[in-house]
């Protein structure tokens, strides 16, 4: 079987339907989302309508979306680093949201544990602490102990923007890159395919181009909250 992979979408449709026209050519079979389907980009609403009407979707909670339905920092400093400017940018995004994208993204899980043909996999967006933090190692050789309470053949994960494959130990670790910000990719939307066959799993990188000066355009436009930074930091404009 093949499954898509997708993480932090942020608020891009442009690139996510790019990015699903070329996994619906692949035939894929179901596709994971590992979380953060709203945040930074232009386009809130028309992403979480966009996502909800993939067919064959697992999808999980990422802190963006956790800002949203369980709260985010109203003082500074905080334990998020969240700046105030970060604060008015998800207030912004967050009354664009209609009631039904907010019950879809509160009802998602944290973590999702399947089993395709005799193999376990996990998808989930990022490794947590006992009291739900996200964890902030990025160090390669921490994978495994920072993953440590997943007993999966399979470990599909996002949160970290740029793409990473490892194994250790006997577990495959993917992050397949955000597809919604690009940084210095400029007009890629990153994602992948696993294919899972006779008991063992491969994975190859997907980088779909798209259309990311139509996105850039789109917030000059709208000129929300943190844009400038936005642009600079995710979309990789100087």
């Amino acid at each position: 079987m093949k499954i898509g992979l997708i993480t932090d979408i942020h608020n891009n449709i442009v690139a996510l339907s790019a990015m699903l026209e070329t996994l619906t050519a692949e035939n894929c079979d179901k596709i994971i989302c590992c979380g953060d389907i709203i945040g930074i980009g232009p386009y809130p609403e028309q992403t979480v309508q966009r996502v909800m009407k993939i067919r064959g979707l697992l999808a999980v909670k990422g802190n963006h979306d956790r800002y949203l339905t369980e709260g985010m920092p109203g003082k500074f400093p905080n334990e998020e680093a969240m700046s105030f400017s970060e604060m008015e940018h998800h207030k912004w995004e967050h009354r664009l949201l209609s009631k039904q994208s907010i019950n879809f993204l509160d009802s998602l899980p944290y973590r999702i544990d399947v089993e395709f043909e005799k193999m376990r996999f996990t998808a989930l967006h990022y490794a947590m602490d006992e009291n739900g933090n996200y964890t902030k190692s990025r160090q390669t050789e921490d994978l495994d102990i920072i993953f440590s309470n997943v007993d999966a053949d399979v470990i599909i994960y996002g949160h970290e923007h740029e793409p990473a494959v490892h194994k250790i130990e006997g577990k495959l670790y993917i992050n397949c890159g955000s597809l919604g910000c690009p940084s210095k990719d400029k007009n890629i939307a990153r994602g992948g395919i696993l294919t899972v066959q006779n008991g063992s799993a491969s994975f190859e990188y997907i980088n779909t181009p798209y259309d990311v000066e139509s996105v850039l355009r789109e917030i000059d436009r709208i000129n929300y909250p943190d844009a400038q930074l936005i642009k600079k930091v995710f979309y990789g404009t100087l």
